[in-house]
């Protein structure tokens, strides 16, 4: 009789690195295990300096042998000194660290979904032999695709540490490329990112600099209510509840397959499943004030604001 687990299961590790979200996380480990076919090969975990209810979840999980590679450090630690910032660090760390031949990279804020597909796994590192293929993925939040596959599948410019499976070889060698001397220096350096002001998306543009550079893609899979990977964005008690929701297949249809469109990508239009329509509106008025700033009005705007304050200044 044939194992329901797939048959690369033991040669990966699955890897995050990870910030808070206690209530939940020992959940969410145990759907990503479930969307694979069990435990992988390996389990690593680098904290950015949670809390210590965090800290307690990661050791219970380490104890019962569901974590196999725990690398925990204070907030106040100098890899953690920029906040998000520095998350780059931990992200880089968790590849690093992991001994088995591929990667499978996911955060807690992700939530995956299957029912059925139980021959994915085997096929999509079939697919990772391709010279044109750089990583496998599911959806993203926002229009990424580049030019069809075949049935069921399209290549992508964009590769995302929400979920993406790849060569561990090429997870370093990609950002090795074009970050060597910033990570040999302890990432202490020149962050090359920081020029365009993203440097805490260090590994991701190195990602795609790498395929643009070598003609490769993202292949990823399109999505059905049988097969979904939704990045949430949200955390805590409101990511316990949007689980919930989720995992009951609740309004879904909506969110599947924002990648695969064709329409224009405009940063407030992502869709993330559980984001609150207020969240949404807070982050249209931000994408709209960044955007006016910028225009030709913007520092007579700026001007106008110092004006009205001095006054108010003065009155007092």
């Amino acid at each position: 009789m044939m194992s329901d687990q797939p048959k690369k299961l033991s040669e990966i590790s699955m890897v995050t690195a990870n910030f808070g979200d206690a209530m939940v996380f020992a959940d969410i480990l145990q759907d990503w295990f479930q969307f694979l076919g069990g435990k992988p090969g390996e389990v690593v975990v680098v904290d950015g300096g949670s809390d210590m209810e965090t800290h307690a979840v990661y050791w219970r999980l380490f104890q019962e042998g569901l974590i196999d590679k725990l690398q925990v450090i204070h907030s106040n630690n100098e890899d953690n000194s920029a906040g998000k910032e520095s998350c780059h660090i931990m992200e880089y760390t968790s590849g690093a660290i992991a001994s088995k031949p591929y990667l499978l990279l996911f955060k807690a804020d992700t939530l995956p979904y299957k029912k059925g597909h139980d021959t994915w796994l085997d096929e999509a590192i079939s697919y990772l032999e391709r010279d044109d293929v750089f990583a496998f993925s599911g959806s993203y939040n926002i229009p990424s695709k580049h030019h069809e596959a075949w049935p069921g599948l399209y290549f992508s410019h964009k590769c995302s540490l929400n979920f993406a499976l790849m060569k561990r070889s090429t997870f370093m060698t990609s950002v090795h490329e074009l970050a060597d001397a910033y990570i040999l220096s302890g990432f202490k350096g020149q962050n090359p990112c920081d020029s365009t002001n993203q440097g805490r998306f260090l590994i991701e543009i190195a990602w795609e600099t790498y395929m643009q550079r070598h003609n490769m893609y993202t292949l990823t899979k399109i999505e059905d209510p049988s097969w979904t990977v939704f990045h949430t964005n949200t955390h805590d008690q409101r990511l316990k509840k949007t689980r919930e929701k989720y995992l009951a297949r609740r309004d879904i249809n909506r969110y599947m397959n924002a990648g695969y469109s064709d329409a224009e990508p405009v940063p407030n239009r992502w869709l993330y499943y559980g984001e609150s329509p207020l969240a949404r509106l807070s982050k249209q008025l931000q994408t709209l004030q960044v955007a006016f700033g910028r225009s030709p009005a913007g520092p007579y705007w700026r001007q106008l604001k110092r004006w009205f304050r001095d006054f108010l200044t003065h009155k007092e």
